[in-house]
């Protein structure tokens, strides 16, 4: 049943784009995030090595030490390929023990989670944290999977670099607490200082990291926090605005029933656009599967969109199948009944329901 969840998770993205033409409005973190994070070259790479200038070269890099693998394994491999920039040349002047951490390895994996190819990838230049933390990382994530954010440990390990004072480190722990599932991402409530998030607001040079500070934000208890969320909640309502998932989120850890109900009412305006409007059935789908107790109110609300928009159906039938609840399986079954949605959706939703169910 995993497949099938991850299935309807494709097909939720699919579906935004053939019922529109205009192009989503990506978030700023999505846009500059690899498929790879810098977490997922460490933990999967075949060799990870720390890099000094060449002794014949100022401009070459080569391994001085190895975390991973074998000098004879280095050996086959092709060259450092990146050369030594300025920058990094005066910091080997200032301090010739400097180093700069190189992973070799897997840099694309396709749907199976096959290697597509291996070559070096530069990550940082060291310090004694920056040590601390390869060494930790190296220690416990060769449990997790390459790219897989799909775990409560992983999210625990990088919310202890959240408020670190080394700011690579803690841009780190922030793309993974936005790439990870939420429902890992919510029992971290009053883990970062509210100031410190508010910051991420005031700089150009921080508006990247501005949807996962609001994931965050929305997990504080204090009032600031809370008058800042409902203040931007009420704001991105009215106007559809930019990180319109995380701040509905956000409001809904706020403000409960009162949230939910907020959203309700916006969805019943006319002129949402569709990747607006699956972004609001994305936050009450999030809402529900970390406080219970609103499920009920957000099923309500799941059945009347379904009515006026069939396109909502695999995110809505995620929902429903990870919740256990059951509650709309007569209105999938109508929608594969009519043949209103395409083979795939039908496939996923009569899976769901229970093939013997589905009549024709």
């Amino acid at each position: 049943m995993r497949l099938v969840t991850k299935l309807l998770s494709l097909l939720c993205i699919l579906a935004t784009f053939s019922v529109t033409s205009r192009p989503l409005q990506a978030c700023s973190v999505c846009v500059t995030l690899p498929e790879a994070s810098s977490a997922d070259h460490i933990i999967s790479a075949d060799i990870i090595v720390l890099a000094g200038p060449t002794p014949d070269n100022p401009f070459r890099f080569s391994p001085v030490h190895i975390l991973r693998g074998t000098e004879q394994k280095i050996s086959t491999l092709p060259e450092i390929p990146f050369l030594i920039e300025s920058k990094t040349r005066a910091a080997f002047r200032s301090n010739p023990e400097k180093t700069v951490l190189f992973t070799y390895g897997a840099t694309d994996k396709d749907g199976a989670g096959r290697s597509i190819s291996r070559s070096w990838k530069r990550l940082f230049m060291m310090t004694p944290d920056r040590s601390r933390f390869v060494e930790d990382l190296i220690a416990v994530g060769g449990s997790w999977a390459y790219g897989d954010n799909d775990g409560s440990e992983r999210v625990m390990f990088f919310a202890g670099y959240l408020s670190h004072e080394d700011h690579v480190l803690r841009n780190i722990a922030m793309v993974e607490i936005y790439r990870a599932p939420y429902e890992f991402v919510h029992p971290l409530r009053n883990t970062v200082p509210t100031e410190q998030l508010l910051q991420e607001f005031r700089s150009l040079n921080r508006i990247s990291y501005i949807p996962v500070a609001v994931r965050l934000l929305g997990l504080q208890s204090d009032e600031q926090a809370a008058s800042v969320v409902r203040s931007r909640f009420e704001q991105v309502l009215k106007s559809n605005g930019q990180n319109l998932y995380e701040w509905a989120l956000a409001g809904i850890e706020i403000d409960g029933a009162l949230a939910v109900t907020a959203i309700e009412r916006a969805l019943q305006r006319p002129g949402w656009q569709p990747p607006e409007k699956q972004s609001l059935i994305r936050a009450l789908t999030e809402g529900g599967t970390v406080l219970p107790e609103l499920r009920a109110q957000i099923i309500g609300i799941f059945a009347s969109e379904l009515e006026k928009d069939r396109n909502l159906a695999p995110r809505i039938a995620v929902a429903m199948r990870n919740w256990g609840e059951t509650a709309l399986n007569h209105q999938f079954q109508a929608l594969i009944v009519r043949g209103e949605i395409d083979p795939a959706t039908q496939f996923v939703l009569g899976t769901i329901i229970g093939a013997g169910q589905v009549t024709d």
